[in-house]
């Protein structure tokens, strides 16, 4: 699965500084020099005099997408993602800006597609060879394929077009410029790489919004050890957006015994914004869990609020599981195995001698 990332090929040290900002997982959707300025203004390569390339410099391969100016669809785009509300049935036109930063003319597969979470949590998009089937379906492009001399930028108009039936709520994709380039791959093979940079797009369905987070599949395995108080507990469960519109938060994990004995808690910890439908399995340990026969375990989720502001209420789960004292049960099962001993030999011995009484032979005169 390729994510959000992008690749620059033999380049220079300034240039793989710049790449590195501009192409990293978090940076998909904003300007290699931050989301608050524009992209800079392609320049002629270095080494290139007169559309000519110098034989002895390096190719270097380096790109970006980003949204069209909002005042000027031919400029620099300012904004660091491609972002809208919208009622069903309408239409939203804006552009898309290729800068290629390369010594080399590139072609570039334009196109947009679907976002989801990988099982880590981060936004993922669906592989060029996959066809969307929410937002990235509803983009229109002006043509499919672009070549951008060295240097230069293109700006190519865009089409969303939001069916009338569109669920409400929000709708996250991308649109990507993609270049392929061979590559050596494992045992001496030739593999194809996909290397693709774009910008986040982020649409808002109009209509009810329904903000929901919740736990799944909570389950908790004790491990005893022989210290009563050394055991452990492993907890594994799932959050869910059941909502509509994306959520972030932060998870906590408890563990006490009966009667709320021996809490022990872990620190608060953020998990990624969660697009609807989509969710993220957790598992955390947790130490120095005393053994008192039932151990019970609380996951708590605080929302940090809608991706539009909506305040989102916090929510928990809780389940109980068996913690045997396992060195407790040992020293009761060898107690108990002496006291059973000892009763079968008292009441073993007066019949094995009274079985002996009728089977010795009488003595002889």
């Amino acid at each position: 699965m390729i994510t959000w990332r992008r690749l620059a090929i033999g380049a220079t040290a300034a240039t793989v500084a710049f790449a590195a900002l501009s192409l990293s997982a978090s940076g998909l959707g904003q300007h290699p020099t931050g989301s608050d300025n524009p992209a800079p203004e392609p320049t002629a390569p270095p080494g290139q005099t007169g559309g000519e390339l110098d034989p002895n410099l390096e190719v270097v391969h380096s790109w970006a997408l980003a949204p069209a100016g909002a005042d000027d669809p031919e400029g620099a785009g300012s904004r660091a993602n491609l972002s809208y509300a919208a009622d069903p049935g309408s239409v939203v036109e804006d552009a898309v800006t290729i800068f290629n930063y390369s010594n080399v003319e590139l072609t570039f597969r334009v196109y947009a597609t679907d976002a989801f979470n990988s099982p880590g949590g981060q936004l993922d998009l669906l592989p060029g060879s996959q066809a969307p089937t929410d937002v990235g379906s509803w983009v229109t492009l002006v043509q499919d394929n672009v070549t951008v001399p060295a240097g230069q930028k293109v700006t190519m108009p865009m089409t969303l077009t939001i069916p009338i039936d569109a669920a409400p709520g929000d709708h996250t994709g991308a649109i990507l410029a993609s270049n392929e380039a061979l590559s050596d791959g494992e045992g001496g093979g030739v593999v194809t790489l996909d290397r693709r940079i774009g910008t986040r797009l982020y649409l808002r369905v109009n209509g009810p919004l329904r903000p929901e987070l919740v736990i799944e599949d909570l389950a908790t395995d004790y491990r005893p050890a022989l210290n009563p108080f050394g055991g452990s507990a492993l907890v594994t469960y799932r959050i869910q957006n059941r909502g509509n519109i994306r959520l972030a938060g932060s998870h906590t994990v408890s563990v006490t015994g009966p009667f709320g004995l021996s809490k022990r808690r872990l620190p608060a910890e953020e998990f990624p914004e969660l697009l609807p439908g989509q969710g993220i399995d957790v598992t955390v340990k947790i130490d120095d869990v005393p053994a008192l026969v039932l151990a019970s375990t609380t996951v708590e989720l605080v929302p940090a609020g809608g991706s539009g502001g909506e305040a989102v209420a916090a929510s928990s789960r809780r389940t109980t599981t068996f913690a045997p004292p396992i060195l407790v049960l040992v020293l009761l099962m060898v107690v108990l195995a002496i006291v059973v001993r000892r009763r079968y030999r008292r009441h073993r011995d007066p019949f094995f001698h009274t079985c002996l009484l009728y089977t010795s032979p009488s003595p002889r005169d």
